[in-house]
């Protein structure tokens, strides 16, 4: 069944188009205690017109900013689609957000119309007190509430028309950024920035009506949005919602949708990586090596582009599934061992990189070009150059593009919008190089960098690189904190919060602090050895906690700082 033309045609035309050709075919679905709850492509659509026209009876106009606080689920998509239809401008939220960064949200967007699940409801109830905007909440549930209009309530009366036109320069959606430094901007992004990540990441994944996607990442994230949801409904593939990142709920639903491609962060496969590693260690010692063997084997006949790990490898395969096609991994550095590994048994694993600013793709890797350790060749279309900082290595610089993609600036902030893009370039603030084949490696973001008193610099991203490779460190984050006595004193020197991996600990030994941090110390010597002097660790902390981190997975180094590591000073 062939794909929907994406050639002059608006998201409208395209949403009923493709409604049409897969109609009874399943679109979104996600598991209750009775099973799997499964919305059609026709249901899909309906629903999508039935959402258009209460917001329109709601007084929505066009142009109105619409916001979604909601776990992933299929209510998610229908109000999405449903905020669209009527040309609404959707302001997609992150679940984990605290109160003061809703009403910022909602206020900053002025806000009129908040779809929210049930858990949320009385939260944005008390925050609508606050805001002279906001007109109405509707619950994706089905209970009842005052003031709380509910979703499945709505309907379209026969011969009424439910959409409104939009075009391709018509802002599409309002994506407040993660906030890791400072106050979160709102990203506004275009229906043609966003029709051409779907038709570009249809080329690089290939969606087909065959496909299982199963959806791990939350839906105010534009890959999760463009990747993860419109991509592959283009395509006529199914989507499951998973409610968790445990590995354990992963695995068995992949086991149980056949799942076929998955976006994911670099932390779940790391995951993934570390449990078959430690299955592989528990082998009996002949087993063990054989295992070893076969994997030098598979790696030598990559070199001749042979595929030999999904034989040799058949158990792991079926423990995801056995049809998985690809892992596409993005927001965060992937551990190159990570993916290496998963290639050597069979694995696709395509890595790329953007940011919210860029809708969010700018590089990918394909299943047929691809390097270990680079984030990807550019989408076609978009245009990346890197430009020289005053000192260091010649060949680095900040990463800069151009293209399609690019946002329209920031919600009511031309101040920024105009600091970031600059004659028609935006200026990404990460680090990087092209390597002769056009390949883009990240080796460290701007604002990230660490001065130290001789006026060296260290990119934090480097030293966690190599820190990571060490079984007893679960997570790290490695920020600049000014020495406080001594010649350095006023300077800043490397230094690291490190989250020990208590599994690596003998059962005795867990609960003896002391011993752990030797056992940390003594690892961060001997992986030392790869760092320049400069770039070595000059004292760390140990932290028994997850760090903090937005919905993405980042690690926030503000927060960190503040609220970990400043603490520490006294």
């Amino acid at each position: 069944m062939a794909k929907v033309s994406l050639k002059n045609v608006s998201i409208i035309e395209l949403l009923v188009a493709i409604n049409r050709r897969y109609s009874d075919m399943p679109a979104v679905q996600i598991k209750g205690g009775d099973g799997f709850r499964t919305i059609s492509y026709i249901e899909l659509g309906k629903r999508t017109s039935d959402t258009s026209y209460g917001l329109k009876k709601l007084g929505i106009e066009k142009g109105d900013r619409v916001a979604i606080l909601s776990e992933s689920r299929p209510e998610w998509s229908v109000a999405f689609f449903g905020i669209i239809s009527c040309a609404g401008i959707v302001v997609p939220m992150d679940i984990k957000l605290s109160d003061a960064e809703i009403h910022f949200i909602l206020g900053d967007s002025e806000t009129k119309c908040v779809f929210a699940s049930d858990k949320f409801v009385e939260r944005i109830k008390t925050l609508k007190l606050k805001l002279p905007n906001l007109k109405n909440i509707i619950s994706l549930d089905a209970i009842a509430s005052d003031d709380v209009a509910l979703l499945k309530d709505f309907k379209v009366p026969e011969n009424e028309t439910a959409h409104r036109d939009i075009y391709p320069e018509d802002t599409a959606l309002i994506v407040y950024t993660s906030g890791t430094t400072g106050v979160a901007k709102g990203v506004e992004l275009t229906y043609k920035n966003m029709l051409f990540e779907v038709k570009e990441l249809n080329e690089y994944v290939k969606f087909n009506p065959q496909d299982h996607f199963l959806s791990i990442l939350p839906l105010n994230h534009m890959l999760e949005i463009t990747g993860g949801l419109i991509a592959p409904l283009y395509a006529g593939a199914r989507i499951t919602y998973c409610d968790s990142l445990k590995p354990t709920t992963i695995i068995r639903l992949m086991q149980e949708t056949k799942t076929t491609a998955m976006i994911c962060v670099p932390i779940v496969l790391k995951m993934f990586h570390g449990s078959i590693v430690r299955k592989i260690e528990a082998l009996p010692q002949k087993q063990k090596r054989l295992f070893y063997f076969l994997m030098k084997v598979s790696k030598f006949l990559l070199n001749f582009r042979i595929r030999a790990g999904k034989i040799f490898f058949k158990k792991i395969h079926q423990q995801f599934g056995g049809a998985l096609r690809c892992f596409v991994s993005g927001g965060a550095p992937l551990d190159a061992v990570v993916e290496e590994d998963f290639t050597i048994w069979g694995f696709n694993v395509l890595q790329g990189y953007g940011l919210t600013e860029t809708s969010p793709v700018l590089t990918a890797n394909t299943f047929t070009q691809r390097k270990y350790g680079s984030v990807g060749i550019p989408l076609k279309g978009v245009e990346i150059k890197i430009v020289a900082q005053a000192e260091g290595n010649s060949k680095e610089g900040e990463i800069v593009v151009r293209g399609p993609n690019i946002m329209r600036g920031y919600y009511r902030n031309k101040e920024k919008t105009d600091e970031v893009i600059r004659d028609g370039w935006f200026h990404t603030g990460d680090i990087g190089y092209l390597d002769k084949d056009g390949f883009l490696y990240i080796t460290g973001r701007i604002k990230n960098m660490i001065v130290l008193g001789g006026g060296k610099k260290v990119h934090p991203e480097e030293v966690e690189e190599v820190m990571s490779k060490s079984d007893y460190i679960k997570e790290i984050c490695v920020l600049g904190k000014k020495a406080t006595a001594g010649l350095k004193a006023g300077t800043e020197e490397v230094f690291a919060v490190i989250v020990p991996n208590l599994d690596a600990f003998d059962a005795a030994k867990k609960q003896d602090k002391g011993f752990i941090r030797e056992k940390i110390s003594s690892e961060i010597n001997i992986l030392s050895e790869n760092l320049a002097e400069y770039k070595k660790i000059s004292d760390f902390t140990l932290y028994f906690d997850e760090l903090p981190k937005t919905s993405t997975r980042k690690i926030k180094r503000k927060e960190v700082l503040e609220r970990i590591v400043i603490p520490k000073k006294g």
